[in-house]
């Protein structure tokens, strides 16, 4: 068991001890479906009442689209799950092998042998303190991340093109050019994440943006944008698509800009 970002070690000793328990918890214990495979677009069922052993793959738990942990070979899925409804799911980017445990059988064969109780006990609360532990370790991080507020008035330069970029920028209202040798070349919309590339490459922005309207914008220093995007997805997701339709936008506005420069050398040719 595992996390994408940096976790207190306490956390993963926890996990530590889930993973060492889960041989015991399944002895003895008979297989519904061996080397079941779980595919990227069926991901196990969280409210399938079984227990599955990792025999290879990652399986990740997420709640409200936010990581909770990473399961890996050796681990058990489900376990939490059996006495009640499970409100997370399960994810998975490749197909993973799993072994499939009927949940019932497997809590009549706790029920019926003490150690194995005693050990089902302790790996329930081993994950209950993992995950108290996330929840004041990630509250913590936010505590400590404050996003400054900044306002421009029409004709401001929010981002210079060919300045160093250790900010990164979310407009939350008004609107925008992207200029590009002082030529636009695009526009940034509302809710839009800029200014990314050159602040997490440390390199100069490579166009300038200048405010249309008054707007409001959140800065974002570039170290805490990256322990943003280590710990929120949905950020990454957001970022991925911004820098897509910027692309798209710059390709047909330079397209655009081609076809009227031919246009013109034709018109300016002597007949």
């Amino acid at each position: 068991m595992y996390h994408n970002s940096e976790i207190p070690e306490s956390c993963l000793a926890l996990w530590q001890t889930c993973h060492s328990l889960a041989p015991d918890l399944i002895n003895n214990c008979s297989v519904k479906s061996s080397n079941l495979t779980v595919t990227a677009s069926t991901p196990i069922n969280p409210q399938s009442k079984s227990v599955y052993l990792i025999k290879s793959g990652v399986i990740g738990e997420f709640y409200d689209d936010q990581l909770i942990v990473n399961y890996e070979q050796g681990d058990l899925v489900g376990l939490d799950g059996l006495l009640q409804k499970k409100i997370t799911t399960y994810k998975n980017d490749f197909a993973v092998i799993v072994d499939e445990y009927d949940g019932q059988t497997f809590i009549d064969s706790v029920y019926k042998d003490k150690s194995k109780f005693l050990k089902w006990n302790q790996f329930l609360s081993c994950l209950s303190q993992s995950y108290q532990l996330l929840m004041c370790h990630f509250n913590h991080q936010d505590i400590d991340f404050t996003p400054e507020f900044r306002y421009y008035n029409k004709g401001d330069t929010i981002i210079e093109q060919n300045t160093e970029g250790h900010e990164v920028y979310t407009l939350m209202s008004g609107t925008t050019k992207v200029l590009l040798d002082n030529t636009e070349v695009g526009t940034v919309k509302k809710d839009e994440i800029f200014g990314a590339i050159a602040a997490l490459t440390n390199t100069k922005r490579n166009a300038s943006v200048v405010a249309t309207s008054y707007c409001e914008v959140i800065v974002v220093k570039s170290d805490n944008f990256r322990d943003l995007l280590t710990a929120r997805p949905l950020t990454v997701q957001a970022l991925i698509g911004n820098m897509a339709r910027t692309i798209v936008s710059c390709n047909e506005k330079i397209k655009q800009l081609s076809a009227d420069a031919q246009s013109a050398t034709r018109y300016s040719e002597p007949e």
